[in-house]
């Protein structure tokens, strides 16, 4: 074979160094913090409260971040690798969080309209993190859509046929786009109740009667 016929081998192999495939490796390693239950930080203090701050802070970034690059696809093909790893940690600090406040819930012992709010905070937390779960799957998707029908294909047949059409790019910035304002929604929702269920908690606290 000759040096040119090598390089052609060379290129039309599979790179598993590819950005896309270590990406999708690292979302499902994200997944491990379903298994990881830290109740408390230090000092006895509860994890939850200091956990919820890198969810509040990353999810609105990437969603942000994720609208702009839909409209700017050359910004996306430049930062995209960036984006799906704050993305993808995003995600896994929503299931540490998650973990973190159903521990500290289970101490608290809240009743009445706290009680009711913590629950609500709870399930929409439970929904936030199916919809960024999808939201990251996208955007790994997306980024390598943008790459492979841009002229980068993988070497992988099953990958870049179904990705390697620019109409199916725009397909996914289009559902993107949905799947990011939706779980701006439920992140804006799940933190209203859980401050909601915080202050609740506090009132119900200031007219409980005291021991004799």
């Amino acid at each position: 074979m000759s040096t040119g016929d090598t390089t052609v081998a060379r290129r039309t192999g599979i790179d598993w160094r590819r950005a896309e495939f270590i990406l999708t490796l690292l979302a499902f390693l994200g997944f491990i913090t379903l298994a990881i239950k830290i109740t408390t930080a230090y000092s006895g203090l509860p994890a939850h409260p200091l956990f919820v701050h890198v969810p509040v802070i990353l999810i609105p970034t990437a969603v942000v971040a994720a609208l702009v690059f839909m409209a700017r696809p050359n910004w996306f093909g430049r930062y995209g690798i960036a984006l799906c790893l704050v993305s993808i940690v995003a995600m896994s600090s929503i299931f540490l969080t998650m973990q973190a406040g159903a521990a500290l819930n289970g101490e608290l012992h809240l009743q009445g309209e706290a009680a009711t709010l913590i629950s609500e905070h709870s399930q929409a937390a439970h929904i936030l993190a199916i919809v960024f779960t999808a939201f990251t799957a996208v955007l790994i998707l997306a980024f390598a859509a943008y790459r492979i029908s841009g002229g980068m294909p993988t070497g992988l047949g099953i990958i870049d046929g179904p990705l390697g059409s620019r109409s199916m790019f725009n397909a996914l910035r289009v559902l993107l786009v949905i799947l990011a304002i939706a779980a701006g929604f439920f992140t804006f929702r799940t933190g209203d109740l859980g401050a909601k269920a915080v202050w609740a908690g506090k009132l119900q606290a200031a007219t409980r009667p005291a021991a004799p």
